[in-house]
């Protein structure tokens, strides 16, 4: 079957140029078994993480070229941008504002671009690759709903971004938004971002592979088939 058009977006892109992010397990941290992250009144587990980015990890495969990434960098990206999503959604709950255009353009050109692949590749793909333009569209919602409530009559774009980003900023300062350590990511200033949840120091060339912040992929070559991407 051949497939003519990409795959790759930005979060797909972002992978496998900068590593993404990497984490690995942490014992005594307080997440109930099966917990991936806990956002406000939603729960993220651990299953569906892995779900998505096996599902994604198929999808991608045939443009990775003979790139190798440990699934491990894939289940961080994945865990970080659902949290993001989740706390956007909350949010925009609050303030009665839903997805626009931008977020269902996207979508509909993923839909078109997914269309040959199996259903669980098409959904992954989906829920991955358009998270940015959800959370975007919902944070320029809740600016401008805020704006009206300031009362700024012709708010330009900057005004209603800077209040939205700020609006999502505050929320996941005021609730409670914690990923688990292993995945390696947490959310600051709006954004899913890297963090040092190490529990050891790497002592051999294979071990400081492992846990390389680019995927090592002499290191990635080695790993299980279930542990990798490629």
């Amino acid at each position: 079957m051949k497939r003519t058009r990409p795959l790759l977006g930005l979060a797909a892109a972002t992978l496998l140029a900068s590593g993404a992010l990497t984490g690995c397990g942490v014992a005594g941290t307080g997440f109930s078994p099966g917990v991936a992250a806990e956002v406000g009144d939603t729960s993220i587990t651990t299953d569906r993480v892995d779900e998505v980015a096996a599902s994604y990890c198929d999808a991608l495969r045939p443009q990775l070229e003979g790139q190798v990434v440990p699934q491990r960098y894939l289940n961080g990206s994945v865990a970080g941008q659902l949290a993001l999503a989740a706390a956007a959604e909350q949010l925009a709950a609050e303030h009665g504002v839903e997805p626009g255009e931008q977020h269902a353009a996207q979508v509909t050109q993923l839909r078109r671009a997914v269309a040959e692949l199996p259903e669980d590749q098409q959904d992954a793909v989906l829920e991955v690759e358009s998270a940015g333009s959800l959370v975007s569209d919902l944070v320029i919602g809740v600016g401008r709903a805020l704006a009206a409530d300031e009362g700024l009559a012709d708010p330009t774009d900057e005004q209603v971004a800077e209040l939205g980003n700020q609006a999502l900023v505050d929320w996941i300062g005021e609730h409670d938004v914690d990923v688990n350590p292993r995945y390696g990511v947490d959310l600051s200033d709006g954004q899913p971002v890297r963090t040092d949840s190490e529990t050891s120091v790497a002592v051999s060339d294979l071990a400081a592979a492992a846990t390389a912040e680019s995927p090592d992929q002499e290191y990635a070559a080695t790993l299980p088939e279930s542990q990798r991407c490629g």
